[in-house]
C-alpha cells in the first residue's frame, strides 16, 4: 500500500474510493472498505480509502479538547494495508479546504485521485458546513465522469455501530461491546517508560506505558488481560489502567503491564497493546500484601483467559481484521 499525500502519487492510475475519518475502522467503516476492494477488482481500479488530518474538529476549534481517537493515523494506516488497499489517502483538512463548497470538494477529490468510482456511507456528509451527501455525489456524477454507490448502516445487536458508541462503550469500561463493534481487540501504541518500579518489590515487575498520541482515548480504569507487540515479539500479559489508589497519593493515571515471564530491559522501546478482556474494576486495598494477593489472582484469571492465544496467530486476532461480508 502506498500513502498519498500529493496528487501526483498516485501514479496516474484511476480508483475505486471511499472517505471519511474512519476512526476506529469499525466493522461499519468495513463494509465499505470491502465493497471498495470488490469493486476496484470488478471495474479494474485501484483501491483506495481517503482520510482527513488533523480531524475537522482541531482544524474549526469544535471543543478540540473533548477530541480523542479510537485509532491513530499509523494505527489506520496499518490496518487499511493489512486489509489490502493500494492506496490509503491523507488529504490535509486546512480552513480553505473546509470553506470548500460540497461540489468544489467533490471536484477536487475527483480530479486530484483519478476517482472513477465513489463509494459512501449514508449518513456521510462533506463540504462547506457538511453540505454534501450522497444527493450531491449523484448529481455530479455524469458531470465528473464517475459511478457511486451507497452502503447503509451496519447494526449489531438492533444498535448502529459507530466511533461514538465504541468510545462510550470504552469509556464505561464495556470492553467486550467496544470490541465486538470494532471487530478486533481495541488497540493501544505506546513507549515504555522506566516507573517507580513499585511493581517489582511485589513480585509484578511492570512496563510503563506513554501512548504515542496523547488524544488516544483510553479506555476506563480497571485491569485487562493483554496481548504485547514488543519489537515484533508476542507476549502475553495483565495491564492496569488507573490512579494505582494502594500505593499513590498522587491521583494520576498510568498504564502499567506486567508481561508473563519476561524480564528484559525494553526503556523506550515501542509497544503495541492489544486489549482482549476487562477483568475488574481497580480499587483499594488495605495493604501491599493485599494487594499482591489480588494480583496472583489476576495473573491465574488472566493466564487462563489468554490461553486460547498464542504467538502463531496474533495477526489473526490483531493485526488482520476479519471483514464483513458484502451481499
Amino acid at each position: 500500500m502506498i500513502i498519498v499525500q500529493k496528487p501526483d502519487q498516485l501514479e496516474g492510475k484511476n480508483t475505486a474510493l471511499t472517505m471519511g475519518f474512519f476512526d476506529g475502522v469499525h466493522r461499519g467503516h468495513r463494509a465499505l472498505t470491502d465493497l471498495v476492494l470488490l469493486r476496484s477488482k470488478e471495474l479494474n481500479l485501484a483501491s483506495a480509502v481517503l482520510t482527513f488530518w488533523p480531524h475537522p474538529r482541531l482544524t474549526l476549534n469544535k471543543d478540540p479538547h473533548k477530541l480523542r481517537f479510537l485509532t491513530t493515523l499509523n494505527e489506520k494506516s496499518r490496518i487499511f494495508s493489512r486489509l489490502g488497499f493500494d492506496f490509503f489517502i491523507i488529504q490535509e483538512f486546512n480552513l480553505s479546504f473546509a470553506n470548500l463548497s460540497a461540489e468544489d470538494f467533490l471536484k477536487l477529490i475527483v480530479k486530484s485521485y483519478n476517482v472513477r468510482h465513489i463509494i459512501i456511507g449514508r449518513e456521510h456528509r462533506f463540504g462547506r458546513k457538511a453540505e454534501g451527501d450522497m444527493n450531491t455525489i449523484m448529481n455530479f456524477a455524469s458531470k465528473y465522469g464517475y459511478t457511486y454507490e451507497e452502503v447503509g448502516v451496519i447494526e449489531q445487536h438492533d444498535i448502529n455501530i459507530s466511533s461514538t458508541k465504541i468510545r462510550e462503550a470504552l469509556n464505561k469500561g464495556d470492553l467486550e461491546k467496544a470490541n465486538e463493534m470494532l471487530g478486533y481487540p481495541y488497540l493501544l501504541t505506546g513507549t515504555i517508560e522506566e516507573g517507580s518500579k513499585i511493581g517489582r518489590k511485589m513480585g509484578f515487575p511492570t512496563a510503563n506505558i506513554r501512548p504515542i498520541d496523547p488524544l488516544k482515548l483510553i479506555p476506563a480504569d480497571g485491569v485487562y488481560a493483554v496481548m504485547l507487540n514488543i519489537n515484533g515479539r508476542i507476549e502475553k500479559g495483565m495491564m492496569n489502567i488507573g490512579t494505582r489508589p494502594t500505593v499513590d497519593k498522587i491521583q494520576q493515571q498510568v498504564i502499567e503491564a506486567h508481561i508473563f515471564n519476561f524480564n528484559e530491559d525494553i526503556y523506550n522501546c515501542r509497544i503495541d497493546v492489544a486489549l482482549v478482556e476487562r477483568v475488574r474494576d481497580e480499587k483499594r486495598f488495605q495493604s501491599i500484601d493485599h494487594l499482591k494477593a489480588q494480583l496472583e489472582i489476576d495473573l491465574i484469571n488472566i493466564t487462563n483467559i489468554l490461553s486460547v492465544y498464542n504467538s502463531n496467530n496474533f495477526e489473526n486476532y490483531f493485526i488482520t481484521l476479519p471483514r464483513t461480508t458484502v451481499l
